[in-house]
């Protein structure tokens, strides 16, 4: 058994979320960390470092079978979930149930902030059956559907562009909302956003059968690129897990308009910020950034869970697209831009 097995094995002990309903980012980072060269003195310290805030989920005897999907959105259920997706991997194997599972989770997607989503991409990415047990039994418990599309018709047609449905987000007064009196958590701000007014026509909007995933990413990149908001680098880390899941499902279009549709609300719950223009984003890409060995080696020394993950997605998706974007939030992210300082979420 590797190190990292090991220490995503001993995690499982521990709740999904802590202190009132923050992420257990904890199983995440050590995967994000592996992938991207950490030493098992590495990722041992960083699981010393990182666990004493975490809580111990409550023991049971045995739990019952069939949680699944009857628990679904059911957040007390996450102990029962887990045991039950535990035990169809064991009988069934992984991409087997995730490939029965995805197609009644997707519209849940932004479930606890994205985080079941991710946590099962890493547990894929790491091949831990008890992680992918985890994070489907946490998208489970948490899962959330944002909207609901009424059948009225399209005023347009659906665009394979991203980042021009944010601008036309942004210019629908309809998707106003007043981040000042959003709530504290990520979740419960989606979920706001979810019940505006018209909010439930916006997932088709897109055309998801030739939208790329590589498109709604390089949209979430930009978002995050131009604000440093703490929101809007979940829709950069629930693109890469995406990414991850793709191949488990028959279609894209499975997976796609919903992460489309977390994208969006993520965008309006932050404020529907202005988004830069064309010759700004090309700015990023030519920067002169330091290559990716070097920006890695920096990435193994942050100790805040978000940086890490954020930079190993960002490798991920320069791999994936081959686009520098990328390369620019990784070196931004561990402070290699002077001259754009960190995200404002880290300063």
């Amino acid at each position: 058994m590797s190190i990292l097995a090991k220490l995503l094995t001993e995690t499982e002990a521990y709740d999904p979320e802590y202190g009132g309903g923050l992420c257990n980012h904890l199983p995440l980072a050590l995967t994000a960390l592996d992938q991207m060269g950490a030493t098992p003195s590495q990722l041992n310290d960083y699981r010393r470092t990182h666990v004493s805030w975490l809580e111990k989920l409550p023991e049971r005897e045995a739990a019952p079978a069939g949680a699944w999907p009857f628990r679904k959105a059911d957040h007390a259920g996450f102990v029962d979930l887990q045991a039950d997706f535990r035990r169809r991997i064991a009988r069934d194997g992984w991409e087997a149930v995730l490939q029965a599972t995805l197609p009644e989770l997707a519209p849940g997607i932004t479930g606890a902030a994205f985080h079941g989503l991710i946590r099962a991409a890493m547990g894929v990415t790491s091949r831990h059956e008890g992680e992918i047990a985890a994070g489907l039994a946490y998208w489970a418990a948490h899962w959330q559907r944002l909207g609901v599309a009424l059948g009225a018709p399209a005023q347009s047609e659906p665009s394979v562009d991203p980042m021009a449905l944010l601008e036309r987000l942004r210019s629908d007064e309809r998707f106003a909302f007043d981040r000042s009196k959003a709530p504290d958590l990520i979740d419960d701000a989606l979920i706001a956003v979810g019940g505006s007014s018209g909010f439930g026509e916006v997932i088709d909007w897109l055309d998801a059968g030739r939208c790329s995933i590589a498109d709604i990413a390089r949209a979430g990149g930009v978002l995050y690129g131009a604000t440093g908001d703490f929101t809007a680098l979940h829709t950069v880390t629930a693109a890469q897990a995406v990414t991850v899941l793709l191949p488990y499902v028959q279609e894209p279009k499975i997976l796609l308009p919903w992460l489309w549709q977390g994208l969006a609300a993520a965008y309006i719950a932050i404020g529907r910020p202005a988004l830069p223009d064309a010759d700004t984003i090309a700015a990023w890409r030519a920067a002169d950034t330091p290559a990716w060995p070097e920006l890695l080696r920096n990435a193994l020394a942050q100790d805040d869970e978000h940086a890490v993950k954020l930079c190993y997605s960002t490798l991920s998706l320069g791999r994936l697209t081959g686009d520098r974007l990328f390369r620019w939030l990784a070196a931004r992210e561990v402070g290699a831009l002077k001259e754009f300082g960190l995200p404002s979420w880290r300063r």
